[in-house]
């Protein structure tokens, strides 16, 4: 019994001095005899069986590097782990859930491996989403013309799936409104029931408006030479008024397109909780005093083209403006000067004069012109900007073929014309962007007199009106845009019938696309255009995009 014992405790101490066995693995299909030494490259991620969530959505949520599909012979692959692998789907299970998908089964395999290259897909089964049962507030009234307009944007209807980001969204919605009607202090407390089994989720919200608040003191801080009074007109608030948060962000905005100054920051001064007069800073830093621009392009109708732009800001101080333009393409070469000075003896009213040379190519004649123009332009309520001015023009048109000299005996090719006349213009412009307007629209109304005690010698009156409209179909970053344009010209007193270079042309790239340039007017029998004393044109397009920033217009 003694030595049984003895034996049993040898072999227990062998079997524990003695090197444990390898520890078993799975290998992934394809992948035996691969050295562990030897890095992996992944070649390929792709997604399978996801069918409400995009693709993109999908690939824009991983913080993996990814391989991409334009990749260079010498560029190197990114290193395959299959451990980031792992936490990735981890990083999109939480993605789906914020989705309103809470019973997703995410998955990897290993699909391929060659020549220390790895092709991995993922599958998805999304299964049921999250709906919307029911939506109740409670809490401060809202008038019902705003609450109708809060549940018209409302992203979580009920019927909707539930998401994350849409319950922020409808919960900022009713915020926004009181940030806009004097509340700075309002909060806006929400809970979602959330039942896995029916699939279904009821929101409550809680409505705190607080104390109404009004503006305070406006204090300007910063590194400007601007004068304070030029910055404070363009505040769209005074001390007093109702608290607004849209007021602010509209005040920074108009700031910014003084085009005088690198950063605006407009917003409220720390206050003792519950303060309900709200001082305001503004503080300003400027961008530098001169600036160039420099433009080249290629165009059906005008081929290459080139524009060269000085600006100097702030010039002899007062916020004025001087900016030197020169264009040259095969349309028109053009050098044009233009002085802005804002608010002019600390008015409402900002003084702009511009001068130029240019000289205009078109299919039927050319024209040289030297004009200046001096406007007076002042912002009146509801978006409108309202110029009154007067405009000094000499033109001279030439190569005119014999046909439209014939149409147009008024026309006298080689001599100078003067046009004096006074000027009036109407501009509104609602859009949410610049550069690319997905939303709102611009209206503008020119019209000109140019009588002979103006000293003109030829005699007529003008009216341009131009409207344009803008609207994004929904989330899909689709844009239609809708233009229509009408003009009309007389001539009056001793001119018995308006020279070719004042006649209204269609047709182009910035008239009516599909129609060679001014071949949509009238025209002589050799088919020359000669246009018209009256214009109507009208357009409607659909702007979509097509890769990343590469957009694709189809129109009527």
């Amino acid at each position: 019994m003694i030595f049984l014992r003895l034996g049993l405790g040898i072999c227990l101490v062998l079997l524990l001095l003695s090197p444990a066995p390898a520890a078993a693995t799975m290998t992934p299909p394809g992948a035996a005899g691969a050295s562990p030494d030897r890095p992996m490259f992944l070649k390929s991620l792709t997604f399978k069986g996801n069918k409400v969530i995009p693709t993109q959505k999908l690939r824009e949520e991983l913080s993996l590097e990814l391989p991409s599909i334009w990749t260079w012979p010498w560029k190197e692959l990114p290193p395959y782990r299959p451990e980031e692998v792992a936490g990735e789907l981890d990083r999109l299970r939480l993605f789906y859930r914020k989705q309103g998908f809470y019973h997703a089964q995410i998955t990897s395999e290993v699909v391929k491996i060659e020549d220390r290259k790895v092709w991995v897909q993922i599958k998805i089964d999304e299964g049921p989403w999250i709906k919307v049962a029911k939506v109740e507030v409670k809490g401060a009234a809202i008038p019902a013309k705003e609450v109708a307009a809060i549940q018209e944007a409302n992203p979580l209807k009920p019927g909707e799936r539930f998401t994350e980001a849409n319950y922020e969204v409808l919960k900022r919605l009713y915020l926004n409104y009181f940030l806009d009607h004097g509340h700075p202090y309002a909060r806006v407390d929400g809970k979602v029931f959330l039942d896995e089994e029916t699939n279904t989720a009821d929101i409550h919200l809680t409505l705190q408006p607080m104390a109404q608040c009004t503006f305070g003191e406006v204090r300007l801080q910063g590194d400007y030479r601007t004068p304070d009074y030029i910055i404070l007109r363009k505040l769209t608030f005074k001390p007093g008024d109702l608290y607004s948060v849209r007021e602010i962000y509209e005040s920074q905005r108009r700031l910014y397109a003084l085009d005088l100054f690198q950063s605006v920051y407009v917003g409220p001064r720390e206050v003792p909780s519950g303060e309900v007069c709200v001082p305001i800073v503004v503080e300003v830093h400027e961008k530098k005093p001169r600036s160039v621009k420099l433009g080249l392009g290629y165009g059906n109708e005008d081929q290459f083209r080139a524009r060269l732009g000085l600006r100097w800001r702030n010039l002899g101080g007062g916020g004025r403006l001087l900016d030197l333009d020169a264009k040259y393409s095969f349309l028109e070469s053009r050098l044009t000067a233009t002085l802005t000075s804002p608010q002019v003896f600390k008015t409402q009213w900002d003084l702009v004069n511009k001068t130029g040379l240019l000289e205009q190519r078109f299919p039927s004649f050319r024209d040289r012109a030297y004009f200046t123009a001096t406007r007076l332009e002042r912002e009146l309520p509801g978006k409108w900007l309202l110029a009154v001015g007067h405009t000094l023009e000499w033109d001279r048109p030439f190569n005119i073929p014999l046909e439209t000299l014939m149409m147009l005996r008024e026309t006298e090719p080689g001599r100078t014309y003067r046009a004096s006349m006074a000027v009036l213009g109407l501009r509104r412009d609602t859009t949410d962007s610049i550069v690319d307007p997905q939303r709102g629209g611009i209206f503008s109304f020119t019209g000109e007199v140019a009588p002979d005690f103006f000293g003109s010698s030829i005699q007529f009156v003008r009216g341009v009106a131009e409207a344009r409209r803008y609207q994004a179909l929904g989330d899909s970053k689709v844009v239609l845009a809708g233009r229509v344009k009408c003009g009309i010209i007389e001539p009056i007193q001793a001119t018995a019938e308006i020279p070719i270079f004042r006649r209204f042309f269609a047709g182009g790239a910035n008239s009516v696309r599909g129609y060679k340039l001014d071949y949509l007017s009238p025209r002589a029998p050799n088919g020359n255009p000669i246009g018209g004393n009256a214009l109507l044109e009208g357009s409607l397009e659909a702007r979509f995009p097509m890769y990343k920033k590469l957009r694709a217009v189809a129109f009527l």
